[in-house]
């Protein structure tokens, strides 16, 4: 099954697809992230960083949202190893969200994932973000454990 057989077909615009990110989509993707001045660096930084994949969701108007994926190897409990994609960001165009693009995006990463043999899908979500929070939440995702942090 492809990306694109992963879509959920009844969300609108009907003629969105998801690909893969490559080189010439620095431009449109560097328009949707918050940080102008930066933000075409760190395209090319996902773009050229080895277990980092993007996911574009496109229309005939362009690019819509992408999903920022980390693939990690991890020790399994009791033993072994296991494959895990972190959706790292996943953004769309302010003007194109409310039609489900988000979801579709999401959708195709799970199906990404599930084609890579990943064990599991996983976000960090901040307890003030909300939305976000929901907006798993509602596809599916629980919370599974909590991570310590430590400033370097």
């Amino acid at each position: 099954m492809s990306i694109i057989e992963a879509e959920d077909r009844t969300a609108l615009p009907p003629s969105i697809r998801v690909r893969l990110a490559g080189p010439r989509d620095c431009t449109a993707l560097a328009a949707l992230l918050d940080d102008p001045a930066h933000a075409r660096e760190q395209v090319l930084t996902w773009l050229e960083t080895p277990g980092t994949t993007l996911l574009v969701a496109q229309s005939e108007i362009g690019v819509l949202g992408v999903a920022v994926l980390l693939t990690r190897i991890m020790p399994k409990p009791g033993g072994g190893m296991h494959k895990v994609v972190e959706v790292d960001n996943l953004v769309v165009h302010p003007d194109q969200r409310g039609q489900r693009i988000g979801r579709r995006l999401l959708a195709a990463v799970v199906e990404w994932a599930r084609q890579r043999r990943a064990a599991q899908v996983e976000v960090l979500v901040g307890e003030a973000n909300r939305d976000a929070r929901r907006f798993y939440e509602a596809f599916g995702f629980a919370v599974s454990a909590d991570r310590l942090v430590l400033a370097a």
